[in-house]
């Protein structure tokens, strides 16, 4: 598997930022986006909620790295939640140039708001299906996240951390600022800035900039630009320019 510390690093469907208005994308991974999750603004939040959503993008940027080959992506995902915990699952497809047919991502967290910052706090878990013999890069990864609202604007810090980084047996942390500005109430621009270190591994710094526009409360398009400062490690790290149509329902 070519640099497979990195470029093996599959997408973390993070559902723990939920809500059209309500932050900024976890943009470290395709899934989300800027993309928003269609919970009405009717629904009672002291009810168990189930979110499902289908997203089609033209390429799979996890932290500005391409995992699909540059090739279109095909996302599913369901999340519960219940008060301010919840869990989620997804599944999309992978291209490392090896057996592995696709990933799964498993997630769990806990979202509370202190003094007005609003938190997310859990658990994801990463797996591969059909990996290659005597090859495990499962990995799980604890996260944190901070939400703060500035009006129409909302900023983040997210931080991301493993102590067995896609099976290299090594320490990895992902920290990632964001930003979101609400322009109308169907379109928001948003965009991240974050840095990949690895315990004996190559690191690198990844940026994204785009816009989402919501048709409607279950259907959104985003359109965006990805890079990463390492293009002398091949393809997957180059500037990419990327499309995504997401259903939430």
């Amino acid at each position: 598997m070519r640099n497979v510390l990195p470029a093996a690093a599959g997408a973390v469907l993070w559902l723990g930022c939920a809500g059209a208005n309500a932050a900024p994308p976890d943009t470290s991974s395709m899934p989300q986006l800027a993309l928003p999750q269609a919970t009405p603004a009717e629904a009672d939040p002291a009810a168990p909620q189930l979110t499902l959503s289908a997203t089609a993008a033209t390429n799979y940027i996890f932290r500005g790295v391409s995992q699909t080959e540059n090739d279109p992506a095909i996302f599913g995902a369901a999340r519960a939640s219940y008060d301010n915990l919840y869990v989620g699952v997804g599944v999309e497809n992978v291209n490392f140039h090896n057996s592995t047919d696709a990933e799964y991502d498993l997630s769990a967290g806990w979202t509370p708001v202190v003094a007005g910052f609003r938190l997310d706090l859990g658990v994801i878990r990463y797996g591969y299906i059909n990996q290659p013999d005597h090859t495990r890069i499962d990995t799980t990864e604890l996260k944190g996240v901070v939400l703060h609202d500035f009006g129409p604007a909302t900023l983040a810090v997210a931080v991301f951390y493993t102590g067995n980084f896609f099976g290299s047996g090594h320490d990895a942390v992902y920290v990632e600022g964001r930003g979101a500005y609400r322009i109308t109430p169907k379109l928001t621009a948003s965009g991240a800035l974050g840095r990949q270190t690895i315990d004996a591994g190559t690191d690198h710094t990844t940026w994204n900039a785009g816009v989402t526009y919501a048709f409607t409360k279950h259907v959104a398009l985003d359109l965006r630009y990805a890079d990463t400062d390492q293009h002398d490690l091949g393809k997957p790290y180059g500037s990419h320019y990327v499309a995504a149509i997401k259903g939430s329902f």
